[in-house]
């Protein structure tokens, strides 16, 4: 079975990617930063651009989806955005088999494909429609222009190496300027200051239409108020945000608990693994323990702990080789890793599709059914949709109602006096509330129109996503007490039937 594996290796671990990737693609409700890449793509070019800057987004991957939206696929707007990242993540594990999967040894490269397209963090960022996929792409070639110039000094692999930096820089910044900075570290390590000097001075060439926006994004960092603690400080949540990175490129971000906790284990020994694998390979371990380190101080600032594994998607390839590599060393132990992260990504990849186990509640929380459910128990003119929109997503619920409803968020300047004359009008018998039930808002105001509403109608309380047993441990453990059973609730509110 081995040596069958080994002679096509690649088309039949892409074979399966395909189908797990593309079966039932519409799974889960598109959440807000899918939202905001089908609005801005909806723009013409000129106001795209713009857009993206505005976004802290280069613009390649808006381009590309905005031309292919417009191909007459004959398919609904959110499948067709989501199978062109598909179509990344396969050049992807085209890209990766060829570029380095394919120096393993034989038994090394099987694992390493299996692992790879059975990776529930793959198959869950590599079907959303936002560029997480495509940094993925230009990483894995970006990465491999590095080793083969370091190891060749050609003016071909120059130049390739020189084009695939300016790709990733048009990308995304994060994946761009680590790389661009790997490049330099492997190149100035080896004395090459003027080939470094050259590569900076082509890459820079390229990136003048855009630079100016790149210094914009760079100074927005720098003053960017830090993310929501789940800790209540950074220094505690820098842990929490490396933990859930590592567990969701182990594991996944959709486990039972007991798996998730057994995995810790898995966890360390996949880190001791690509440990010593930066010794078998060190050429690798130049351009990944810099790209990662650049990596997590980029996006770690940023954004709170859910949205590490996203942002440092890009990674994956260097920690997965790494480790793989450490396993041809320690055999033993790779052995028993390769089949422990396989049996929990056969988990992760059943409860994906389940919908259940999930980390973030944001990804499946059944929008389409609470939207449906509005809609079947009020009209346009009587009702009106409340959001919170300091901890939950009123992009998505804005999306998926479509305009049907008037829609108003709790941090909307005059969503307060807005309120007040909607419950002044004797017309609207009904107001849904979508919040949180953690009230992180400034001032609370979850809790103050949550009070306001009561005062005037009859809520009743529709409750979704559980909070595990392992989830609600760890509320109580980080200082809310008592903590909420659900994530989100629907609070349905009426006025009391006149006599």
């Amino acid at each position: 079975m081995i040596a069958w594996l080994r002679k096509l290796p690649v088309a039949i671990f892409l074979l399966l990617q395909a189908f797990l990737c593309l079966w039932r693609l519409n799974l889960l409700a598109p959440w807000g930063d899918e939202v905001t890449s089908l609005h801005t793509v909806q723009l013409d070019v000129p106001h795209l651009v713009a857009a993206a800057a505005k976004d802290i987004h280069p613009p390649l991957y808006y381009l590309l989806l905005h031309f292919w939206q417009g191909l007459p696929l004959g398919l609904d707007a959110v499948l067709q955005a989501r199978l062109l990242s598909v179509l990344f993540l396969l050049g992807a594990t085209v890209a990766v088999e060829r570029f380095w999967a394919r120096k393993l040894p034989g038994r090394g490269r099987v694992a390493f494909l299996a692992i790879w397209t059975l990776s529930p963090c793959l198959l869950l960022y590599g079907r959303m429609c936002r560029s997480y996929s495509l940094q993925l792409l230009t990483a894995i070639l970006a990465a491999a222009c590095i080793r083969n110039y370091a190891e060749q000094r050609t003016r071909k692999f120059q130049a390739l190496l020189a084009v695939s930096l300016a790709v990733a820089l048009y990308t995304h910044y994060v994946p761009g300027i680590a790389l661009l900075a790997a490049a330099n570290l492997m190149l100035i390590q080896r004395l090459r200051w003027r080939d470094a000097a050259e590569i900076d001075a082509v890459v820079v060439l390229a990136y003048l239409p855009w630079m100016g926006w790149l210094w914009q994004s760079l100074a927005r960092w720098g003053n960017h108020p830090e993310s929501y603690f789940l800790t209540g400080t950074s220094i505690y949540d820098l842990p929490v945000k490396l933990a859930y990175w590592l567990a969701s490129f182990t594991l996944g971000e959709s486990q039972p608990d007991l798996v998730l906790l057994a995995g810790i284990l898995l966890i360390l020994a996949v880190l001791w693994l690509a440990a010593v694998g930066t010794g078998r390979d060190r050429v690798l371990a130049w351009i990944a323990i810099p790209a990662t380190l650049i990596g997590i101080v980029g996006v770690g600032r940023w954004v709170s702990y859910p949205f590490l594994p996203a942002r440092l998607l890009f990674t994956y390839p260097f920690l997965l080789l790494l480790a793989v590599q450490g396993g041809q060393v320690r055999r033993r132990l790779g052995q028993a890793v390769c089949i422990a992260t396989i049996a929990a990504s056969v988990v992760g990849i059943g409860c994906y599709f389940q919908k259940s186990g999930f980390r973030n509640k944001e990804y499946p929380l059944p929008v389409r059914e609470i939207t449906a459910y509005i809609e079947r128990y009020s009209t346009p003119a009587d009702s009106l949709v409340l959001v919170d929109s300091t901890n939950s997503d009123p992009q998505a619920l804005a999306y998926a109602l479509a305009g049907s409803r008037t829609l108003l968020e709790t941090t909307g300047a005059g969503a307060p006096q807005a309120l007040d004359r909607f419950l002044a009008d004797p017309n609207i018998r009904s107001v849904w509330f979508l919040r949180n039930t953690h009230d992180i808002s400034v001032y609370r105001l979850d809790d103050q129109f949550d009070r306001q509403l009561r005062a005037a109608m009859t809520p009743t309380v529709h409750s979704y996503e559980r909070f595990s047993p392992l989830e609600t441990w760890v509320i109580r453990r980080i200082g809310i007490d008592p903590p909420p059973a659900w994530f989100t609730e629907l609070l349905e509110f009426r006025r009391p039937t006149p006599r």
